[in-house]
């Protein structure tokens, strides 16, 4: 795998603000996150059964957006040795997190399936969604067999907009992937997430597909010209139509979590 080795670039939110953004953006998210500090994060893990020998399956509830519950299914491959990379899969809730499970774990990899209620499509920032995705990943990020610089964030069908929303708010993300439609009702906020993200894409079509194509990583491409003078993509974003679902998953999945000193432009806020 290649080894990148390039400085940190501090990337700070567009401005003045873009006017298709939703006002005082920026401060509204650090707000609310900032507002979820002192809620402890660190998962509660029941024993729960899987179908193969060589995985251990966890089932999982922690605090979300508000301290709300929030539950899922975990995945770790049984003689896992030293810290693994892992993946949060945002599912919609009411699609039994415990199914479809073993096309990662059994790569190497911790697998953390979540059930996301639905979008609040009178909230332009979507705020309990979105937080809850981000909890997520900080769950995972926890668990004691997981590198945390090496977190993967999925989001499916109608809640995989959290995923745009996760990759926005955490720079440090390995990858993420969207395999679902952009809600209209959120386009604006999804639009300065993208524009803000500093992590590699797949997109599968969908409705907004395009708009995120375009805005991804477009804050970090500024950055890089203001350091070289040359404007070209520094965040990779690939549009994909593979019908090989999990197989396309793991290629992902696994190119960027086993690159070792990646470049990666830290988002300010």
């Amino acid at each position: 795998m290649p080894d990148f080795d390039l400085p940190l670039v501090a990337v700070t939110p567009a401005g003045p603000p873009a006017t298709d953004e939703p006002a005082n953006f920026d401060l509204f998210w650090s707000r609310t996150l900032a507002e979820h500090r002192d809620i402890e994060v660190a998962p509660e893990l029941t024993a729960a059964s899987a179908r193969s020998r060589g995985l251990v399956a966890e089932a999982v509830t922690f605090a979300g957006f508000g301290g709300r519950p929030v539950t899922g299914r975990l995945l770790t491959p049984a003689d896992a040795a030293g810290p693994l990379p892992g993946v949060v899969e945002l599912r919609p809730a009411g699609r039994d997190a415990g199914r479809d499970l073993e096309w990662l774990a059994p790569g190497g990899f911790v697998h953390l399936v979540v059930e996301l209620p639905g979008d609040d499509l009178d909230d332009p920032y979507n705020r309990g969604v979105f937080t809850d995705a981000v909890r997520a990943v900080q769950a995972l990020r926890t668990v004691t067999s997981v590198d945390p610089s090496r977190v993967a964030v999925l989001g499916t069908g109608p809640v995989a907009a959290a995923a745009v929303a996760a990759a926005g708010l955490l720079p440090d993300l390995a990858c993420a992937m969207v395999e679902g439609d952009v809600p209209a009702a959120h386009k604006d906020s999804l639009v300065a997430f993208a524009r803000r993200a500093s992590t590699p894409l797949q997109l599968t079509q969908g409705a907004g597909a395009q708009v995120l194509l375009e805005e991804w990583g477009f804050n970090a491409a500024l950055a890089l010209a203001a350091m070289t003078g040359t404007v070209k993509r520094v965040v990779e974003c690939v549009l994909t139509e593979d019908d090989d679902v999990p197989g396309r998953r793991a290629r992902w999945i696994t190119a960027h979590t086993h690159l070792a000193n990646v470049f990666v432009p830290q988002v300010a806020y």
